[in-house]
């Protein structure tokens, strides 16, 4: 390619927290590049992330439904054919997404390859296809996404992380007997689940107290006994220290605060502590921006730097697929006006975690409002009456929600079947002004697994 590329704005990225920013700037007929070194655009939730691993859980949940009705299941041949079909639907989400792309083609190209920053109106790209290619841009959005995380502990590389698990054409055929899974959090949580349902032994080693470190006490106690009762060993106060091979089987040592010891075997140990933003290997020194645990960010998204932007897991905050693309459009909205009218709230951006059943939180936690004087009420509602819940198999669940003394929904948590779309009807809720009253006279189909939303309200 010769010459150099000028553009209105430059995207370093292609997963949500560029992509559909970048798309939007397109629309409104603004010059657009984004550069991205992977195959495939979507980012990690797409190529590794929260597609596949959903993907994967629905037919962990089917070869489970069909064990309990009695079949024999082969647990490698289904694995196979489960990996099989997470990846043809990764592929037809590809698909979509280059159809998106080139129908922009007038006003966005992308380049595939690794972007290196040179300044704050221009960087380099090294293709894939060889050579070099120069972009000089108005603005620049930074949604270099995020790694994970190893701990610096001997036998390190013997690990595999959720991209082994999960990535796009390379995730394993065959399945492990057993896995050790180091990390209590949502990634750790789901595998622990869907790798159980498959007939895998597992061990989940993690060095809090609890599991699910970010969310509500109530949320922590819902899945440590909803892993139990899966039959995995949560072993809860350990933190690795070491992995080594004995045998034919990889041995994890992890020690307690107290100095105690534990060692854990399976076939394979994998690594679910963190992610951690990705800064570095592509020049973000040259821009001098401010860091706080990713870049930081005024609520329009913009950086320390006036042209550039940045959205999604590089800034530290909710690394959540949503989150990132919410935040990525509030920065191209504000790209588009040349000021930042828009703002962007995590307040009200759902966490769920994609157990059975889900669980998860929205808006404030009682913690949260306590600190910050607020007054509220705590209406709590469990599900053993719910029509929906116990005809899909659920003999457990609740409901709770937040309100101030004005009625204003303040957050919800829920442990239910399809609490993500539960904890979307609060966050409507919270983002439109609905009160307690307001949702007291909901009518819900029934039944569905909506009616906790009213229901929790009629019988506060």
């Amino acid at each position: 390619m010769s010459g150099p590329i000028r553009a209105d704005a430059a995207f370093i990225g292609g997963g949500p927290a560029s992509l559909f920013g970048a798309l939007e700037l397109a629309r409104a007929g603004l010059k657009v590049v984004i550069v991205e070194d992977r195959e495939n655009l979507g980012g990690t939730c797409l190529n590794a992330g929260c597609v596949p691993s959903k993907a994967l859980r629905e037919w962990a949940i089917r070869v489970d439904d069909a064990v309990s009705l009695g079949a024999r299941v082969d647990p490698d041949e289904a694995w196979r054919r489960a990996v099989n079909a997470t990846e043809r639907v990764q592929s037809q989400l590809f698909s979509q997404l280059r159809w998106l792309v080139g129908q922009l083609s007038e006003n966005l190209t992308l380049l595939r390859g690794w972007a290196t920053i040179t300044g704050d109106r221009s960087l380099r790209v090294s293709l894939k296809d060889g050579g070099e290619a120069e972009v000089s841009f108005r603005y620049l959005h930074i949604g270099a996404g995020s790694v994970d995380f190893i701990p610096e502990i001997p036998g390190r590389e013997l690990c595999m992380t959720s991209e082994d698990l999960y990535a796009y054409s390379r995730t394993p055929r065959d399945l492990p007997d057993s896995m050790v899974i180091v990390g209590g959090g949502y990634i750790g949580v789901e595998m622990a689940e869907i790798l159980s349902r498959f007939g895998v032994k597992v061990t989940l080693v993690e060095s809090a107290d609890r599991l699910l470190l970010n969310m509500p006490v109530d949320i922590s106690r819902a899945a440590l006994s909803l892993l139990q009762r899966r039959g995995v060993d949560v072993r809860l106060g350990y933190r690795a220290s070491a992995v080594e091979v004995r045998g034919d089987a990889k041995v994890l040592r992890a020690v307690a605060r107290d100095g105690s010891a534990v060692e854990v075997r399976g076939d394979e140990v994998l690594m679910a502590v963190d992610r951690r933003p990705r800064l570095s290997g592509y020049g973000l020194e040259a821009l001098g921006l401010e860091l706080e645990g990713g870049v930081r960010v005024s609520e329009g998204m913009r950086t320390s730097v006036p042209n550039v932007f940045a959205a999604g897991d590089v800034t530290g905050r909710l690394m959540l697929e949503h989150a990132a693309a919410k935040g990525g459009l509030v920065a191209a909205r504000n790209m588009l006006l040349g000021r930042d009218l828009y703002r962007m709230s995590y307040v009200d951006v759902p966490q769920v975690v994609y157990t059975v059943p889900e669980m998860g939180v929205v808006g404030y936690t009682e913690e949260q409002l306590k600190s910050m004087g607020v007054k509220f009420d705590v209406i709590r509602y469990g599900l053993q009456a719910e029509a929906y819940s116990l005809t899909v198999g659920g003999q457990e669940g609740w409901v709770k929600v937040l309100v101030d003394e004005s009625g204003r929904v303040m957050g919800a948590q829920a442990f239910a079947p399809d609490a993500s779309s539960i904890l979307t009807a609060f966050a409507m809720a919270m983002n439109s002004g609905l009160d307690s009253e307001g949702l007291y006279w909901l009518a819900v189909p029934h039944p569905s697994p909506m009616e906790p939303i009213t229901d929790a309200f009629r019988q506060a």
